[in-house]
């Protein structure tokens, strides 16, 4: 997918990028959620414009036209990361605390839930502090 977007800022190698999202998301179900460039740093300004910081790899200068490349699997990617894996852990920690718990002879239905709400929580606080497992956008392209 690809977006333009002008460049307000330059900063030392990085630019700050003003986008709009596309008309198309405002059919979209999950547009008051989504900030159409992934999970980046990005910036709401209002309901239709956004800014990320981005290398400038092309030595963009302010007020630069710039068309933006975001990788096409990432939603994909993203999705599975941020939901997929923590619901993962929430059923192998639960099922194991309750494994636990009953082989202790206690009630594994309080010692389950516990246990699979930490193993969601800790395996998405893992998740955040990993900021490069996704491929990020990039400038391609100075108009």
């Amino acid at each position: 997918m690809k977006k333009t977007g002008v460049v307000i800022a330059v900063e030392k190698n990085n630019v700050l990028i003003r986008a709009q999202r596309e008309s198309s998301c405002g059919s979209c179900a999950g547009k008051s959620a989504c900030g159409t460039l992934g999970s980046w740093d990005i910036k709401k300004k209002d309901k239709n414009d956004y800014e990320i910081t981005l290398p400038n790899i092309l030595h963009a200068k302010v007020g630069d036209m710039v068309i933006i490349e975001v990788p096409d699997q990432l939603i994909l990617t993203a999705s599975m990361t941020f939901y997929g894996y923590p619901v993962l852990a929430f059923l192998i920690a639960g099922a194991t605390s309750f494994q636990f718990a009953e082989g202790l002879g206690l009630s594994g239905d309080l010692f389950s839930a516990i246990g699979g709400l930490i193993g969601a929580g800790a395996t998405w606080m893992w998740l955040m502090k990993r900021p490069n497992m996704m491929q990020m956008p990039e400038m391609v392209e100075i108009q």
